[in-house]
């Protein structure tokens, strides 16, 4: 039986797409063989790889979503910070504006495995050793903490400490992780959830836009210079327009826009296994 890694990428509500993605290995009753992510991506593959289906994550995502207040998981509008999210714990003195305590514990609830060694399907989490300026690839060991330090976004969450070393988004040196599992499976399946254009407005950007476009603007540099030295086998670019790295509320959206690329996975992974 071939071997297939999967690595979900950075892109924060753009990532929700991913359920997509593995709404099609499940159709096809078909397991990655490992798992890798960052960012969302890493919260996304651990769920999965806990053991929740595609079908249990998006359940978990809808009910989140839909029994909070309308604007409850949109960060920021029209440049100013949202005060209504029942998960945001404010920390102005460690290094980001929201602590992160509240949907750490959200995971814990949901997740319900404690280690790496518990997952059904082994993962490999990036996150950005803080002092060292380079990648952190999680293993073993505790599960959340690993999933918290891939996520937390400068300037947005408090950095995550594991044994008294500081660390930061996965993002930041590894958008879409797909060159760590290369060894550790015959085919790899890389997706990517990035924006690579954005709106044209004569308006100045505010200053929470300015921050999270800057950091997309990275991720993609980051990419594309990887890509120059190395491709997995299969790269899916899924394109969701109109969608702001924090819009969690447009969920719908997304998982419309994602459709497509589902069908093409779909697809080749049916050519892959019949190959």
């Amino acid at each position: 039986m071939v071997k297939i890694g999967l690595a979900l990428g950075a892109g924060g509500a753009r990532g929700l797409a991913h359920i997509k993605i593995l709404e099609a290995f499940d159709e096809l009753n078909i397991k990655p063989s490992i798992i890798s992510g960052s960012s969302i991506g890493a919260i996304i593959g651990a769920a999965y790889a806990s053991g929740m289906t595609a079908k249990e994550i998006k359940l978990k995502v809808d009910t989140l979503i839909n029994t909070r207040e309308s604007k409850a998981w949109e960060f920021y509008k029209n440049s100013d910070i949202k005060l209504l999210f029942n998960f945001i714990d404010f920390n102005m003195n460690g290094g980001g504006i929201i602590k992160g305590d509240k949907f750490k514990k959200f995971m814990e609830n949901e997740i319900k495995v404690d280690t790496f060694e518990d997952l059904q399907i082994p993962l490999k989490i990036v996150a950005t050793h803080y002092w060292k300026k380079s990648q952190r690839i999680f293993t073993n060991g505790n599960l959340i903490p690993a999933i918290t330090a891939s996520y937390s976004l400068p300037g947005l969450f408090s950095p995550t400490v594991i044994n008294n070393e500081l660390y930061f988004d996965g993002g930041m040196v590894n958008p879409v992780p797909f060159d760590i599992i290369n060894e550790n499976c015959d085919y790899v399946i890389a997706v990517d959830v990035s924006a690579n254009k954005f709106p044209k407005s004569k308006k100045i950007p505010s200053f929470y836009e300015n921050i999270f476009s800057a950091f997309q603007i990275m991720q993609n540099s980051i990419l594309s210079e990887k890509l120059s030295n190395s491709k997995p086998d299969l790269l899916i670019k899924i394109k969701v327009k109109n969608v702001r790295m924090l819009d969690f509320t447009k969920t719908a959206e997304i998982f419309e826009q994602a459709e497509e690329a589902k069908k093409e996975l779909k697809i080749k992974l049916k050519k892959m296994m019949k190959d």
